[in-house]
């Protein structure tokens, strides 16, 4: 792809904002392979912008976001937390406390592959996340050992792992329609923050 094909940081919010509504609206007890692959697609144009470079869009309502999404995992409401996360990202896409709850969701999606991908970006941010790199070692292992174990992985999750081929990781790109404004939190989405909530948000 040529440097000017690529998508600007711009096209990249656009898209996780687009995301998280196709979360929240998702029925589905698996996470949607588009999102899978899509998110995929976001870490590595992320991977282009120098965190700490320029301001976030909207830090504070990141802020609110990602205490929303820790309160939606204490609920057990993985669809919610990652949901919220992804928005927070369209304001904050550097922020590794979002990365990190998203990461937790996907894993409660089943999505093991999708988490260790983000944990794997929490760390590129913020190398010294102790939770994330402490649930990347435990995921890696749990995947090699089922990779390694005869029959560790059902026919049906065999098959989910290649959903993503035929997927265009373009679309969740493309301008499909105008973008409305953003909802800025309500109280309702506040929730409680993590003890090492302060140090994520200095690195975001």
């Amino acid at each position: 792809m040529s440097e000017s094909a690529r998508p600007s940081l711009q096209d990249v919010l656009d898209a996780l904002e687009r995301l998280a509504e196709r979360v929240a609206a998702s029925p589905s007890s698996r996470l949607d392979p588009f999102v899978s692959v899509s998110l995929r697609r976001a870490c590595e144009e992320l991977r282009l912008y120098i965190p700490g470079l320029d301001a976030p869009p909207d830090a504070e309502a990141a802020r609110f976001l990602a205490r929303a999404a820790y309160a939606a995992m204490e609920d057990n409401d993985a669809r919610e937390a990652l949901s919220r996360a992804l928005r927070g990202l369209s304001f904050a896409p550097h922020h590794p406390g979002l990365f990190f709850v998203a990461a937790s969701a996907c894993f409660e999606f089943g999505a093991v592959e999708d988490a260790i991908r983000l944990l794997r970006h929490t760390l590129w941010i913020h190398p010294g996340h102790s939770a994330a790199r402490r649930d990347l070692e435990s995921l890696s292992a749990y995947l090699e050992e089922r990779w390694n174990t005869p029959g560790g992985f059902t026919a049906e999750e065999a098959a989910a792992l290649d959903e993503r081929g035929p997927l265009d990781p373009e679309l969740a790109f493309e301008m499909l329609e105008d973008e409305s404004e953003r909802r800025l939190p309500t109280p309702e989405d506040e929730g409680e923050a993590p003890d090492d909530f302060d140090d994520e948000e200095r690195a975001a």
